[in-house]
């Protein structure tokens, strides 16, 4: 699925469909993509890279915004049935409405997070969290534009920790570090694992694997 009507000032996808309308004929109005749930199992990896630490990841929809309250049951039923069916990949799904996701049974090759780049969103995310039940459940701050106070993070596995990149709508914009260092003491705290996207200055990267095998 691509596309999203959340409207955020500093979205990449919005920007790069708008670049690329040949690939994005109905620019970012959501648009379901049918002919892409069959991507997962027409896809083999190289032996070569088999051992790569990431290569079985697959971040699901990262044109779009898969749970918005806008977004069809349908959709997500077909994505989320195409994930079960191919347990060979691991699938990354991350939303600004975490709300949606509590009632979810999620696959045990889901990976699920939210993002939270304002303190408004703190409250709802850990509130869903505690909800979700998923191989592994992570915190997307990226970009972070204001320091974070969480009650808890111990909802999650991962916290991911990134710069505004300049892609959107937005100028490029680091945190402040004091916001970064705040948010990793928060992480530690809880037990989290921490990645700090490349983008940022401090650079923090810590790859969580579940028990199953990694």
């Amino acid at each position: 699925m691509t596309g999203c009507r959340r409207g955020c000032k500093y979205c990449y996808a919005r920007r790069m469909a708008e670049r690329f309308p040949e690939r994005y004929p109905k620019g970012f109005k959501p648009h379901f993509r049918q002919e892409r749930l069959a991507a997962p199992q027409n896809t083999t990896i190289p032996k070569k890279r088999q051992n790569e630490a990431g290569i079985r990841n697959v971040f699901v929809c990262s044109m779009g915004e898969l749970f918005g309250e806008w977004v069809p049951k349908r959709w997500q039923t077909a994505v989320l049935e195409a994930v079960r069916a191919a347990p060979q990949w691991n699938f990354l799904f991350l939303t600004k409405c975490p709300e949606q996701l509590v009632d979810i049974e999620w696959p045990p090759n889901a990976w699920v997070g939210t993002t939270v780049d304002t303190q408004d969103r703190v409250g709802p995310a850990v509130e869903a969290f505690q909800k979700i039940r998923a191989t592994v459940r992570y915190l997307s701050c990226e970009p972070l534009l204001e320091r974070l106070e969480f009650p808890t993070l111990d909802c999650f596995d991962w916290v991911i920790i990134g710069a505004q990149s300049g892609h959107g709508g937005e100028p490029e914009k680091q945190p402040e570090a004091e916001w970064v260092w705040s948010l990793t003491d928060q992480a530690r705290r809880d037990g989290c694992k921490v990645y700090c996207k490349p983008n940022l200055l401090a650079a923090i990267r810590e790859y969580p694997m579940p028990d199953a095998g990694g």
